[in-house]
């Protein structure tokens, strides 16, 4: 006699299930006479008997609007009672607002207050003076390895890259390699840099992006949050074609897909082979949700056509870096809500790619309706000249209050981050920079920065370098005079 029992459907198992099922303590000997018995008899169907099927069905799925998680604390976020007050500066809040004789309350690494006057709560508060000044938010560095190379001819101070065969690479997660202790995060915050996205490179799909304040020293907490976006690059990636490497995505992107649906499935083995390993595709699933950018390093014309019909098709957020040709087709961009990474300074092509660059670039963008921001690109050394990227923008045609939000806010946006970051507001986190001038004259830079509500000391190697040998006499030897 066969006996049956009831028990709900395992929360993983794709395939649905008959409410009535054999009961797990049968004895297997006479389970396995009953189930040869059936088959012989042809009623396996007749007495309810459900055998697994090579590949399951993939479940419904909830609604993205009813998956979507709050956003998570940063992780350096805890009360305190520090308070600061910054008053009389001209405040350009990073939207296009000014404020004329502002004032901006810091209490501990958050801004409380932002106007034309002190709120009652700030009696307590630290006061400093800054009539005659300018406050803007400070700079965001997007799409570069900062904290993950040190020097260029050195491997050991090199860990941007996951040097493998394999291109999709989307599981490496360079927030567990920041060095706190680069003495180039120092070189960048005083030219008023206060974050980065931390881009790693290489590959098809290069990794996971992390975002970090510029606060030197701090190993725990200065990752602010990782995993924000996944980084790629097109091109000649795969197979020595374009055609190629854009067909590689789309696989790696479909086998994500097929891996998130069906993972029950692929745990036994009952599915078809995929073509990147299990890690690099489960990092893909924010992408596939909406909830995370794919940022994708591109220029030719032709990649960016095809970019923006994957965005089209798919649905996703995709973002794009460098561009050179971007304006040559920025109203296929603007349609496809497509957001463009550019460095305005780089109209000398370095390829065939990037025949075609042009300074107005962000101007010629913008005008077409396309989300941009500004980046020194790729290159760690030279995020200092963030402010000077955005000047040159200024000078070909981009509005100035565009030309600050494309280094600020709309960075914050672009990797998801704008509820925290890139401009002066109630609730956000408080990096600012502080000006005697204009903040893209390439002659200007800022007084004083605050990382995460804290003024930090405006020196750095270069500084430290530039002070010992001002004064050459120092070193004269008695025997010279």
């Amino acid at each position: 006699m066969i006996r049956w029992c009831s028990f709900p459907s395992p929360a993983r198992t794709a395939t649905p299930r008959s409410a009535t099922a054999l009961c797990p303590t049968a004895a297997p000997r006479r389970l396995g006479r009953t189930l040869r018995l059936a088959r012989l008899l042809g009623i396996g169907a007749a007495v309810g008997l459900s055998l697994p099927t090579p590949v399951e069905a993939a479940p419904a799925r909830a609604p993205k609007s009813a998956r979507a998680p709050a956003a998570p604390a940063l992780s350096f976020d805890a009360p305190t009672e520090t308070a600061t007050v910054l008053v009389g500066a001209q405040i350009h809040v990073g939207d296009g607002t000014v404020i004329d004789d502002g004032v901006v309350e810091i209490r501990g690494d958050r801004i409380v207050s932002v106007g034309r006057e002190r709120t009652e709560g700030s009696a307590d508060a630290t006061v400093i003076d800054l009539a005659g000044q300018r406050i803007t938010p400070g700079f965001i560095a997007a799409a570069a390895p900062l904290g993950l190379v040190e020097i260029d001819l050195e491997k050991s101070t090199i860990d941007a890259e996951r040097k493998d065969e394999h291109p999709v690479r989307s599981g490496f997660d360079v927030s567990r390699a920041v060095n706190a202790d680069s003495s180039l995060l120092p070189v960048a915050a005083i030219e008023g840099v206060t974050s980065a996205a931390v881009t790693p490179r290489g590959g098809l799909l290069s990794g996971q992006v992390a975002w970090i304040d510029l606060v030197a020293g701090d190993y725990r907490t200065i990752v602010s949050r990782p995993r924000i976006a996944i980084s790629g690059q097109l091109g000649q990636q795969v197979a020595g074609s374009r055609a190629a490497s854009f067909a590689a995505l789309e696989r790696a992107l479909d086998d994500a897909r097929f891996y998130r649906d069906r993972r029950a499935a692929y745990d036994r083995r009952q599915t078809r082979e995929l073509g990147a390993h299990r890690l690099d595709l489960e990092a893909l699933e924010p992408v596939l949700d909406g909830t995370t950018p794919l940022v994708v390093h591109a220029h030719r014309a032709s990649d960016l056509m095809a970019l923006a019909d994957l965005a089209t098709r798919s649905g996703l957020r995709v973002v794009v870096v460098g561009a050179a040709q971007g304006w040559k087709v920025a109203e296929t961009l603007a349609a496809a809500k497509i957001a463009v990474v550019v460095q305005p300074s780089a109209n000398l092509p370095r390829s065939f790619d990037e025949l075609g660059a042009r300074r107005d670039s962000a101007a010629r963008l913008h005008e077409a309706g396309v989300r941009v921001g500004i980046a020194v690109l790729d290159d760690e050394h030279n995020v200092r000249n963030l402010g000077q990227e955005a000047g040159i923008a200024v000078a070909h045609g981009l509005p100035p209050q565009i030309a600050l939000g494309a280094v600020t806010l709309e960075l914050a946006r672009i990797y998801g981050m704008d509820d925290h970051y890139g401009s002066i507001a109630v609730g956000k986190v408080a990096n600012l920079a502080v000006w005697a001038g204009d903040p893209f004259e390439l002659s200007q830079v800022p007084t004083q920065v605050y990382i995460r509500g804290r003024a930090i000391p405006m020196r750095s190697r270069q500084t430290l370098l530039r002070d010992r040998y001002r004064d050459l006499r120092r070193f004269e030897s008695p025997h010279s005079r």
